[in-house]
């Protein structure tokens, strides 16, 4: 199980609904003009702390519909569904 500080908070790097909430706050964050500047990881092996690049906003809005949909698989939703129908006629 690996686990990421970003902000201060804490996130298991395998749960796609946390961390689509966190990249969401720092999405938010950094449209209020505040950055995330320091990351810390944590595996089983190992701790590793860096600082963070903020990322292009096309490529976190990719991310976070990436993490969308993992978490929808994950909860068992599904986000699209077909339209179905039949014709008839009239009597």
């Amino acid at each position: 199980m690996a686990e990421a500080t970003i902000g201060g908070q804490t996130v298991d790097l395998d749960d796609p609904c946390a961390l689509y909430q966190l990249l969401y706050t720092a999405k938010l964050q950094r449209l209020a003009g505040e950055q995330v500047s320091e990351v810390e990881l944590r595996t089983p092996v190992g701790q590793r702390r860096m600082v963070s690049v903020p990322a292009a906003a096309a490529e976190l809005d990719a991310e976070l519909r990436r993490l969308s949909r993992e978490c929808e698989r994950k909860l068992g939703r599904r986000s699209r569904y077909a339209i179905c129908g039949r014709m008839t006629r009239p009597y």
